[in-house]
């Protein structure tokens, strides 16, 4: 798995170096962006309970205008909780999704605060068990809703830095959003 990781890290780094010598325009009209994120959370409650999650996603983007875009996406999503006497289950989220995307400012400031709203496709698959005996399902696939607040900070015109809280919502469901809150750093590269 971590190997997988420092691919990804790695690749980033390449993306971000070749963009970088690219003449382009950044969120602008008629830019495409390409992204790549991370993110790692972990909880240590005692020696033998603790819940961790890492998250890693890729999209693809198209600037209709300075203001709004759409993006498709892929996240994949782990989570385990493994808490004494009490939990010990492992969740693996992959969520496909299209999403519109629409910015508060436009190219010409270093920072562009953005809104994302989309459907999606999450693929889940659980295993585990909680203290009464009981397992998750073992598989879902249902329809998600995709909602998110980020901020892209411009290094140069072509490379930002992209930061982003987002939530999906299993089922559809406006009430699930607290269940999956991610916090993601990451990397993007117009062209």
């Amino acid at each position: 798995m971590w190997f997988i990781i420092v691919k990804t890290v790695l690749a980033a780094l390449v993306a971000a170096l070749v963009g970088a010598a690219l003449p382009i325009n950044g969120a602008e009209a008629g830019t495409f962006e390409v992204s790549l994120g991370f993110s790692f959370n972990q909880r240590v409650y005692s020696e033998d309970s603790k819940t961790w999650s890492r998250k890693w996603g890729a999209s693809l983007g198209y600037n209709f205008s300075d203001y709004f875009g759409v993006e498709i996406a892929f996240q994949d999503a782990v989570e385990r909780n493994n808490i004494a006497h009490y939990e010990n289950t492992t969740f693996h989220d992959r969520v496909y999704s299209a999403s519109w995307m629409q910015y508060f400012v436009n190219r010409k400031f270093p920072v562009q605060p953005y809104v994302k709203l989309g459907v999606g496709l999450l693929n889940r698959e659980a295993t585990g068990t909680y203290w009464y005996g009981a397992s998750p399902p073992l598989k879902v696939d249902s329809i998600t809703g995709i909602g998110a607040l980020g901020l892209r900070i411009y290094i140069t015109r072509y490379f930002a830095i992209r930061t982003e809280i987002s939530t999906y919502l299993a089922g559809g469901y406006l009430r699930k959003w607290k269940d999956h809150i991610d916090y993601t750093l990451g990397v993007s590269v117009f062209f």
